[in-house]
């Protein structure tokens, strides 16, 4: 396995699962932006640059079942509740990133394909992850 480290900013997670490719996890993808710098890095690790209606460019890069969080103190922990579509018989929600952060990629090879997997992140606190939850289509506001 190889293994890259580039500074980017997840601008949304997908739940979306192609069903030519078979997971025994199903998990998330990601949508990265990056700098022209980082993203040279990306595309000569092999990565493909999609560019938006818009004429941002961005990445698509698939989570692991475990997906990685480090903190500065170098402590890391597995959230599988950001990577997998259903965590403990629960629909997990998506999860965005709003500044740069420093992101381990991973590429690996199964019967002759390349693969790539956003393996880590390092935040500065939990709270560089950002939870997008589901928004009441009607304006109602809970009763609590």
């Amino acid at each position: 396995m190889e293994n890259l480290v580039i500074k980017g900013i997840i601008t949304a997670t997908s739940k979306k699962i192609d069903d030519k490719f078979k997971q025994e996890v199903p998990t998330k993808t990601a949508y990265i932006k990056t700098d022209i710098e980082n993203a040279k890095k990306l595309q000569d690790f092999g990565l493909r640059k999609y560019t938006s209606k818009q004429g941002e460019d961005y990445f698509i890069i698939k989570l692991p079942a475990n997906l990685m969080v480090y903190t500065p103190d170098g402590f890391g922990k597995k959230r599988p509740d950001l990577s997998q579509v259903f965590y403990d018989g629960v629909e997990t929600n998506n999860f965005k990133t709003e500044k740069m952060l420093p992101l381990n990629i991973i590429k690996g090879n199964h019967m002759n394909n390349d693969f790539f997997r956003l393996q880590a992140i390092r935040v500065d606190d939990e709270s560089d992850i950002i939870e997008i939850e589901p928004e009441n289509p009607f304006g109602d506001e809970p009763a609590f």
